[in-house]
């Protein structure tokens, strides 16, 4: 080798090396940036879920002491917006649903109870001693976990700090944090069964799934195949992350930032979860919405119909529902989540359908005409579309309805009327709110 061969080989070995050690530098600050990120991020939750419940349990501890239905009334709207913003504080945070699950189900609840409350004195009705009992209860249980919370919320703000190996999965799943939440589930050990007609009371929620009674159980590695398909995956490099024994009995997976969960009977793809930020959008809403019916298809949900959607934080979810010949069946609902940025599926929520669908429904009978129906609407309004339909009532039961989409002659806004098609009865009314964001009900 000559000279200049020695020379020329040592400079390409000291560029390689600078190379690499400027790589390793690069590197480094990535996951020192990622890393604050998602603290940062973490904390904010936290804290936001702290103050959340903390007006949960101001409002639970004046409905306690209030005596008057007009204050009960305006504590309850209170409540439940507050519940709401403690369940989006609570979806941000990257922990494993399990953790959560008691701590959801109990704002839930928490929810659904003042929005009953509300409606039993806008009819007129008295609130009963058992309800201001259970009122109470509730309190009781707010109380504790605000408490954990709290204490959760301080120790994050006072520094604590992400593993290597939660860093290197790109996970936040913080010890602490992890087992703060498990922590709060004994909470809720002896949590009690509230009796109530609403959508979350416990005789609703316990209901056994239709679709999973006569499903064959699967093993978790055919779960794991399901897994994989669904978020897109090679099998290898799915975690398994244990069993969830709720209501759904499911195995779930963990892959990079993602947690997916198939359901042990009949292996249904059951909820997807993603537990980092999306900062950007680059797609329309109508592609999101082909995306999501697409990613239906592939995973197994035929004849899903998109209802409505909305976008918050740069991820469009679309809801879904169960649709054969020409009857919409809303109790068997889908929800999807599409990343605003590249189109890649970052939630599903699939409980509803999971609950409620059924191969075997009855004929929708109806006694009314669509014409006997229409006489029942209000004057003011006029008929834009008419559909069957068949809607989840607060009881669990269904109800076979005719859905009228009118336009007020008044104020030009649009409505979604449910006349019940046997007694004429109106069932429920919504409001449509077109936006940017997309079309919401409320």
């Amino acid at each position: 080798m000559t000279k200049r061969s020695y020379i020329r080989l040592f400079s390409y070995t000291v560029a390689f090396a600078l190379v690499l050690a400027s790589w390793a530098i690069i590197n480094m600050n990535r996951a020192d940036n990622y890393k604050a990120q998602l603290e940062l991020s973490y904390q904010q939750s936290l804290n936001e879920l702290s103050e959340n419940l903390d007006s949960i349990q101001t409002n639970l501890t004046k409905s306690v002491y209030s005596n008057s239905n007009k204050m009960l009334m305006q504590i309850s709207k209170d409540l439940y917006s507050e519940c709401a913003s403690a369940k989006d504080s609570l979806s941000r945070l990257p922990t494993k649903q399990m953790n959560l699950s008691s701590t959801y189900k109990f704002i839930t609840q928490a929810s659904d109870y003042a929005t009953y409350i509300a409606n039993k004195i806008a009819n007129k009705e008295s609130v009963s001693e058992e309800e201001h009992q259970n009122l109470n209860k509730l309190l009781n249980y707010a109380t504790e976990l605000n408490e954990s919370v709290g204490d959760m919320a301080a120790i994050a703000n006072s520094g604590a700090e992400i593993d290597a190996d939660d860093l290197k999965a790109k996970s936040v799943n913080i010890s602490s944090l992890s087992n703060g939440f498990s922590g709060t589930a004994k909470i809720f050990k002896d949590y009690p069964t509230l009796l109530y007609d609403g959508p979350f009371a416990d005789a609703v929620l316990n209901r056994k799934s239709k679709l999973l009674e006569s499903a064959e159980k699967v093993s978790r590695e055919q779960a794991r195949e399901i897994a994989a398909k669904v978020i897109n995956c090679n099998i290898s490099e799915l975690s398994y992350s244990g069993e969830d024994n709720g209501d759904i009995a499911c195995y779930t997976f963990t892959f990079s930032q993602k947690t997916v969960a198939i359901t042990k009977y009949g292996g249904y793809p059951a909820y997807v979860l993603y537990g980092g930020k999306i900062t950007s959008s680059s797609i329309d809403e109508s592609n999101a919405v082909n995306l999501a019916q697409s990613f239906l298809n592939n995973i197994g949900y035929k004849n899903m119909t998109n209802t409505y959607y909305a976008i918050n934080n740069n991820i469009c979810t679309v809801n879904f529902a169960y649709k054969i010949g020409n009857i919409t069946y809303y109790s068997d609902l889908i929800k999807v989540g599409v990343s605003m940025d590249n189109g890649k599926i970052v939630s599903l929520e699939a409980q509803g359908y999971l609950k409620n669908h059924t191969e075997n429904r009855k004929a929708f009978d109806c006694k009314l005409t669509k014409d006997e129906a229409q006489k029942k609407l209000s004057e003011n309004l006029k008929v834009l579309d008419c559909k069957k339909c068949v809607i989840p009532k607060e009881n669990g039961k269904e109800a076979n309805c005719y859905e009228f989409r009118c336009k007020s002659n008044e104020t030009k806004e649009e409505v979604l009327i449910y006349i019940n098609a046997d007694d004429g009865s109106e069932e429920d009314i919504m409001l449509l709110l077109y936006s940017d964001g997309g079309t919401l009900t409320k």
